[in-house]
């Protein structure tokens, strides 16, 4: 019997004119989703493998001795594009592509009498924007966002907005419509039950509204996968798989609304206008409000607050040491006390600012998490972080290049700690020119970034969006078989 349903419905949203609207509406942004992406791509990635050369070319080309590479340190880090940026943007050109692994090499000098002697700062990591907003400048930084300031057509805008449009705008009438028309009570005076009905409903509306995503899917992904710009490994059709799933659960929620709305109410047109405010609140209004509200939940301290702080922390560090350092360093071995001391306060100063630099771009961080955390009371919210998770883009992304970057300063600098002990001739005080192996360094050997997407990561992330949407469902699910159960048929 609910073959018999599914098929008479499912008729019924096919011949109609809202789904060739929304078919053709659907095949048309997917494909110029596809073909915007394919110039992107094409020239992210050309950027990216510049960046890189230039990148490695300036190590390479900086000197062969350890305390000059110990002053340099590995040059810029830069962000791999994601090949699935299609699918979730994630408003990745306002996000940090790069991270410095270098600095300035500003010069702090300790005096003792008529002797002086001059530190220079040995390298950090430092997150732009473009200026070093550490002790050079009052310049205050403009605030970074995770949203982009124009409407990206990908597939997780397709889903957010127009299929939970559709969600509603095929259900709406799908009970009080009948009970309208009078036909419920004639459907349920036979021997159907009602779970069957509402079983029947659901799927009709669900193959009507997935088709034609799928339908676009594969456009998309075909006009994307023939061109051959973009090469897709093992994992990314995992992700893509995985992508959709998530997509078809979202198109679930809205169904089970609109078929909830509808059993409550006895008027079609009621039916809608509920639906459309909900809509619009649900989807559209609420992300953004709550975003806004979210991010100042958490305060972080200003650009000059923090400036003052660090040249305080600095200034603090500066006299512990300098006090206890009575003559310049000499290169001898053993390292004599001045030497041992001026490195270790070299190195200090150095983990000092990382972790200053590091504080303030995590205080940065937990204003969007905040934010991104309130506005998952939306599922709109939920999917669209759920494919820039899957997709490797968007805030997660983010935050691993990130995590990639520190890992990778702490090998970088477990090597040049390695490679002085291996000269038995260094006085072994890292840091400063009297105390660092003279001996040259082999390029090759030198532990080289390379930015990658990480799926376990990724996926670990999704998993709290997975859920969330799971919760949507099943609230919805048990509310409307409930409402249905309990519904009086006129």
């Amino acid at each position: 019997m609910i073959f018999h349903i599914v098929k008479r419905e499912l008729y019924d949203h096919l011949s109609s004119l809202r789904f060739a609207l929304t078919t053709l509406l659907i095949l048309i942004l997917m494909i110029v989703n596809a073909i915007t992406y394919l110039g992107e791509y094409k020239q992210r990635m050309d950027e990216y493998q510049k960046q890189v050369v230039r990148s490695r070319s300036e190590l390479e080309s900086g000197g062969s001795g350890l305390y000059r590479l110990t002053l340099r340190g590995p040059g810029r880090l830069y962000k791999k594009p994601s090949p699935l940026a299609f699918c979730a943007d994630g408003g990745e050109k306002v996000l940090l592509g790069e991270v410095h692994g270098n600095t300035a090499g500003r010069t702090q000098r300790w005096r003792s009498g008529d002797t002086s002697y001059k530190f220079t700062e040995i390298w950090g990591l430092i997150y732009p924007p473009n200026t070093d907003l550490l002790f050079i400048s009052e310049q205050i930084p403009g605030e970074r966002s995770i949203m982009p300031a124009y409407i990206k057509i990908d597939w997780g805008f397709v889903t957010a907005i127009l299929l939970s449009f559709m969600g509603i705008l095929f259900t709406f009438d799908s009970i009080s419509g009948e009970q309208e028309r009078g036909t419920l009570r004639l459907m349920l005076a036979n021997s159907i039950s009602r779970n069957t009905v509402i079983c029947g409903k659901f799927l009709s509306a669900f193959l009507a509204i997935a088709t034609p995503f799928l339908i676009g899917v594969i456009v998309s992904t075909a006009i994307i996968y023939l061109s051959e710009a973009v090469q897709f490994k093992g994992i990314d059709w995992v992700r893509l798989g995985f992508i959709v799933c998530v997509a078809l659960i979202y198109i679930s929620i809205f169904i089970f609304l609109g078929l909830f709305v509808s059993s409550r109410v006895k008027e079609s047109s009621t039916s809608l206008a509920i639906l459309l405010l909900i809509w619009m609140v649900w989807v559209v209004l609420m992300p953004n409000a709550l975003g806004s509200l979210g991010h100042r939940l958490h305060s972080r301290p200003t650009a000059k607050e923090f400036m003052a702080q660090v040249r305080d922390s600095r200034e603090d560090l500066q006299t512990r040491y300098f006090a206890r350092i009575k003559e310049p360093p000499r290169r001898e071995t053993p390292a004599t006390i001045a030497t041992a001391l001026s490195a270790e306060y070299v190195n200090k100063d150095a983990e000092l600012r990382d972790r200053l630099r590091a504080d303030y771009l995590f205080a940065e961080l937990r204003q969007i998490q905040a934010a991104r955390s309130l506005t998952r009371i939306s599922p709109a919210a939920v999917v669209q972080y759920a494919f820039e998770g899957l997709a490797g883009t968007g805030f997660p992304r983010h935050l691993d290049f990130i995590s990639q970057t520190r890992q990778y300063a702490k090998q970088f600098r477990q090597f040049l700690i390695d490679t002085d002990r291996a000269d038995p001739e260094s006085p072994h005080a890292v840091g400063i020119p009297e105390g660092t192996s003279q001996r040259p360094v082999n390029f090759d050997a030198i532990p080289k970034f390379e930015d990658h997407h990480r799926f376990s990561t990724d996926f670990n992330v999704v998993i709290v969006d997975l859920l969330l949407l799971i919760l949507f469902l099943l609230v919805l699910f048990i509310g409307t078989f409930l409402s249905f159960l309990r519904m009086e048929i006129g």
